[in-house]
């Protein structure tokens, strides 16, 4: 009998609650929205495959709307390339309420960029009742992150998964003071999960990290947040010139209330060039020519992983 009851309990428990596998990709596209030879249509199709896309350097709306002030914004004829593209291939748009940048923001070119995610709503929907937003104000000459992240919350479709996306793309450069810089901006995000008090802390931060060493993330384990990237893969097409100038640059760090969820081994750097070769090889310079190929699709390649949903428990 008592078994019985268990096994009605684990059932009524578990009602809709269906796990599934997502698959989610960060990809810091240069420039989105200002290089006018953006073959918008051939990386659509190599994103197509993902249910979420979490883009970095989007320095232009796609669509018309009103800053926080009121003020209108115009649409972005690039931007809005891009965005068409991807709504052809399934995809919603989140966008950030406004821009942020180093020194400029409401600029409309690369001093700025808006955070964005696709997502197909067949397997996620944006959660507004949970924090959505900036981490920090102001959004320009913040003390915190040159480019303040907005907090993206979703909830899958099928089964009671939550969780938050935190793009990022931090300060550049392999100076002293750059390196520096990205500590700041590091112990500034991670300590501000810490500080959360809603239930949900399936927080994942991913982006252009512009980390250059293992040294500069290893230490963030006593803050218990680590790489998916921890054996530092390039993930800049430079390797196309030479595989000596290649930059781990990208990560997506996770939590320990994730360990679990995260399907192993399934961390992907992307081959772009191969991909785009595939789809459109003759949109491709040989030998290869960096300036061409990061105006037509990036100077960075997409990473991805896979995440199970079905089976939170916070």
């Amino acid at each position: 009998m008592r078994k019985n009851i268990t096994i009605l309990f684990f059932i009524i428990h578990n009602i809709g609650f269906t796990q599934d596998t997502l698959s989610i990709c960060s990809f810091n596209i240069q420039f989105l929205g200002n290089f006018k030879n953006k073959d918008n249509v051939t990386i659509s199709k190599i994103l197509k495959p993902f249910d979420i896309v979490v883009i970095q350097e989007l320095v232009a709306p796609p669509f018309p709307g009103k800053f926080p002030n009121n003020t209108p914004y115009k649409v972005d004829e690039e931007s809005k390339a891009f965005y068409n593209e991807m709504k052809k291939q399934g995809f919603a748009c989140w966008l950030s309420s406004e821009d942020t940048g180093p020194t400029n923001n409401h600029v409309n070119s690369t001093a700025s960029e808006w955070w964005v995610i696709f997502y197909k709503t067949s397997k996620v929907r944006g959660d507004s009742t949970r924090f959505h937003g900036f981490v920090s104000q102001p959004l320009t000459n913040n003390v915190n992150q040159d480019r303040v992240s907005y907090v993206f919350p979703l909830k899958t479709v099928k089964g009671n998964s939550t969780f938050s996306l935190i793009p990022v793309h931090l300060n550049p450069g392999d100076s002293k003071n750059d390196y520096a810089r990205r500590q700041v901006e590091f112990n500034y995000l991670f300590n501000w999960t810490k500080k959360q008090t809603e239930l949900n802390k399936d927080f994942i931060i991913l982006g252009d990290c512009n980390v250059y060493e293992a040294s500069e993330f290893q230490h963030f384990r006593k803050l218990d947040f680590y790489t998916l990237n921890d054996k530092c893969k390039a993930t800049n097409t430079k390797i196309y010139e030479s595989k000596e100038k290649g930059r781990p640059y990208d990560h997506i760090f996770y939590n320990s209330y994730l360990k679990q969820d995260i399907v192993e081994n399934s961390f992907e750097v992307h081959d772009l060039k191969a991909q785009v070769m595939k789809v459109n090889g003759n949109n491709v310079i040989e030998p290869y020519n960096h300036d061409d190929f990061r105006a037509k699709y990036s100077d960075h390649l997409p990473i991805s992983f896979k995440l199970i949903t079905g089976k939170d428990t916070d």
